[in-house]
């Protein structure tokens, strides 16, 4: 696994977690961000072969 993978996994949870508490983070839709985190780890080996 890549350092930047192992980096967004981990924001993504991190993301996740805050929505599942129910964190009041201004303007920030935290279960959209742990998902385009989470999407964007599974891009990286694709765009990596090209």
């Amino acid at each position: 696994m890549n350092t930047v993978q192992l980096i967004l996994l981990i924001a993504a949870f991190v993301a996740f977690l805050l929505a599942a508490l129910n964190a009041g983070v201004p303007r920030v839709n935290l279960i959209g961000l742990g998902l385009a985190l989470y999407v964007l780890n599974e891009l990286i080996p694709v765009i990596d072969k090209l």
